[in-house]
């Protein structure tokens, strides 16, 4: 429960909203039980009046039951209204929390988990935290404060039905909510559990389907997706077993609480403590307020689902960055001269990527490195974007890296990685990305540079062209030219380059190259590759060895 509380905090912001929906929900269950009541009561005293002659006043009690049945269907639609959008607002926030606890992680704080599981985290899990309010929070307040206020207004009328009708009323209120929280606690976790490698399952197994083909393995990975998906089904029908055992026994508790009632409502009226039509208002009103409890054992029911989900959820956010912000940041360097000294880097522990490597870039140079695969070079670039963190000396202007805060680096380094991620939108917002605020006159500036322009202007919908999800509507070598048109555009005074003409002809290669070196006078480059023509760039090149 307590990882549900913390979740929930997350989410103060939105708790007018949330205390608004539960407080429509009260109104509303009281709308239709004293609806039913006043009716009941209305009916009753009318049919005595008829059989005795007495004449009544009926004016007020229509008016009232006119305006309880209008509080109550304008109450419904309020309350729903209210309580979604209170879920959605929640949902909102959390995500918005969740991918700023993502963010300092990636890459190497994400490595550990699978791209289909991260996903799941994302978006399933995230989603079923809707849940969390709707259906467990809303609920049980509404169910509590319904039957305390029940319990009052009926002892208004008659302690001895009062204390029957909350007897009754605790059954499916405690008792049930109690027994369907017990029962589903190791179908509920793993149910979500199944459900989260399900979701991962299927996830890698379609990134990979072209990998599962040619090695024949498809009908393994579709027995897997099979299996999973049968155990969840068998959980999710155990659940559904509970469901139904607790509904239904909440059925038969308030048939049971109108049978009790009946009998002591007829005691109290042979003694004169109520009269024929109280009584009936009263069995009425029992029948009715019956909704407030309903809810109550499948809110706990989905407590140890929830739970889990709000578990894995918390695993990834509260883990520790690679490299942290420090407590007290560093100014921000004035010079973009850097120094990488000793410095060494593992993925696995004993296992060094780097190891006490050195170099100094001047300040406005253009330096290459080059080496085989695995010697580091990417690594390198990981370290300088604080994704990774190392042990040794990085400066900047003569300032440490650590001491440098993560908003203050990003300023002053702009990046082409080695696998750059296209979002699902056009070309032109890709690129202003890099500086949203850009005019025109750069942005098309940038688009010549990075070499884009004639095919651009091929384009039927030109800078409007939709890449598609993960630039799959583009070839890699024009994914990789509009990251470049985007990194350009940010305009940082250093400029990391990860083979950025990978993917390239060598006609486009050469103009690309040519355009990068006139655009960069000044900048302090370093370029990563394997390509000699990227060579002609640089004013120095060094080697880097493999461990």
């Amino acid at each position: 429960m307590k990882t549900l509380i913390s979740i929930l905090l997350i989410s103060r912001r939105q708790w007018f909203w949330m205390l608004a929906g539960i407080a429509l929900g009260v109104v509303v269950i009281a709308a239709n039980s004293l609806l039913m009541a006043l009716a009941g009561w209305f009916i009753a005293t009318m049919a005595v009046a008829g059989a005795t002659g007495v004449q009544i006043g009926y004016f007020m009690p229509s008016v009232g039951i006119r305006i309880l049945a209008i509080l109550r269907t304008t109450g419904r639609y309020g309350e729903r209204l209210v309580t979604h959008e209170a879920a959605f607002r929640q949902l909102a926030d959390l995500r918005v929390w969740m991918f700023r606890k993502l963010a300092p992680l990636a890459p190497a704080g994400l490595e550990k988990y699978a791209g289909g599981d991260i996903a799941g985290r994302l978006r399933a899990d995230i989603d079923s935290l809707e849940n969390l309010y709707l259906r467990i929070i809303a609920p049980l307040a509404i169910g509590a404060i319904s039957i305390l206020l029940a319990f009052l207004w009926t002892a208004a009328w008659n302690i001895s039905s009062a204390i029957v009708l909350l007897f009754f009323l605790l059954i499916p209120g405690v008792a049930l909510p109690l027994l369907a929280h017990r029962l589903s606690q190791e179908p509920g976790k793993q149910s979500a559990a199944l459900s989260a490698e399900l979701r991962n399952s299927i996830t890698e197994g379609l990134s990979g389907v072209d990998e599962l083909m040619i090695l024949g393995a498809m009908e393994r990975q579709a027995r897997q997706v099979d299996t999973l998906s049968g155990s969840l089904i068998e959980k999710q029908k155990r659940l559904g077993e509970i469901s139904a055992i607790t509904l239904s026994s909440c059925f038969a508790a308030s048939g049971l609480a109108a049978a009790a009632m009946l009998i002591t409502g007829s005691l109290s009226v042979t003694t004169g403590i109520l009269t024929g039509p109280e009584m009936v208002m009263l069995l009425l009103f029992a029948g009715a307020v019956f909704e407030a409890p309903m809810a109550l054992p499948n809110a706990l029911q989905l407590i140890p689902s929830t739970s889990h989900a709000t578990s894995r959820i918390l695993a990834v956010a509260e883990s520790p960055p690679p490299v942290p912000d420090p407590p007290i940041a560093a100014e921000r360097p004035q010079s973009t001269d850097i120094i990488f000294k000793n410095v060494d880097c593992c993925y696995v522990p004993g296992i060094p990527v780097l190891s006490n490597f050195s170099v100094e870039i001047s300040s406005g140079s253009r330096v290459a490195l080059v080496g085989p695969s695995g010697s580091g070079k990417t690594t390198l670039a990981e370290i300088l974007l604080r994704f990774r963190d190392y042990r040794g000396s990085i400066t900047i202007g003569g300032t440490e890296l650590r001491t440098l805060i993560a908003d203050d680096l990003h300023t002053l380094v702009s990046a082409v990685p080695q696998k750059p991620h296209l979002f699902n939108t056009t070309i032109r917002e890709n690129i202003l990305i890099g500086r949203p605020e850009a005019t025109d006159g750069q942005l098309q500036q940038v688009v010549e540079d990075a070499g884009l322009k004639e095919w651009i202007a091929a384009l039927p919908s030109g800078l409007d062209t939709a890449v598609g999800e993960n630039g799959s509507a583009v070839s890699g070598g024009e994914g990789r030219r509009i990251a470049l048109a985007r990194a350009l555009l940010k305009d940082a005074p250093i400029l990391l380059l990860d083979e950025p003409t990978e993917g390239l002809d060598s006609k486009t290669e050469q103009k690309v190259i040519e355009r990068l070196a006139e655009r960069t006078s000044g900048k302090t480059v370093i370029i990563i590759t394997h390509r000699p023509a990227c060579l002609k760039l640089a004013e120095r090149v060094v080697t880097l060895r493999k461990e």
